[in-house]
């Protein structure tokens, strides 16, 4: 049963991962562009270029999890299994017959190259080890579980 220790590692853990996978990503813009962004050109590039697209959908995750990490318990160890499966969902290597993950494309070469991001993608597995998994793991319910997760967390947002 994970608890809201739990909740705040790996929120942790992932603006962590978030952080280095951006940094990666911001390196080869400029490096590929030949320019210097300044922070402000970082965080335009970040929400609206469509060369980090491939980053919001984990960008969300992390408000989604930050939303959900203050309800009552009950809510917490209902979502904790949806939350793991999110997560995984991200960071769990490509099916070669999935090759239209635009993610997944830029993360793991980001993985191999970056000792940074590979610092950041262990801590994130080894914080994930407590939380329950998943009833269900193909590609399917897995998506389904993001789903209902997102759902939990535009709830609160509306209702408080």
């Amino acid at each position: 049963m994970t608890d809201t220790t739990d909740w705040q590692t790996l929120a942790s853990a992932l603006r962590e991962l978030h952080r280095a996978l951006m940094e990666h990503a911001q390196r080869d813009y400029e490096r590929e562009h030949n320019v210097a962004l300044t922070p402000v050109e970082q965080l335009q590039m970040l929400t609206t270029h469509p060369s980090f697209d491939w980053l919001r959908g984990l960008s969300e995750l992390m408000v989604d999890i930050d939303l959900l990490r203050d309800a009552e318990p009950p809510v917490l160890a209902e979502i904790s299994p949806a939350v793991r499966a999110a997560v995984e969902h991200f960071i769990a290597a490509p099916n070669p017959l999935e090759s239209g993950d635009a993610f997944a494309q830029h993360y793991w070469p980001c993985l191999h190259d970056d000792p940074h991001v590979a610092m950041a993608h262990a801590d994130v597995k080894r914080t994930l080890e407590s939380w329950p998994r998943p009833q269900k793991t193909d590609a399917a319910s897995l998506l389904h579980e993001r789903h209902r997760l997102a759902e939990k967390a535009r709830h609160r947002t509306r209702h408080g």
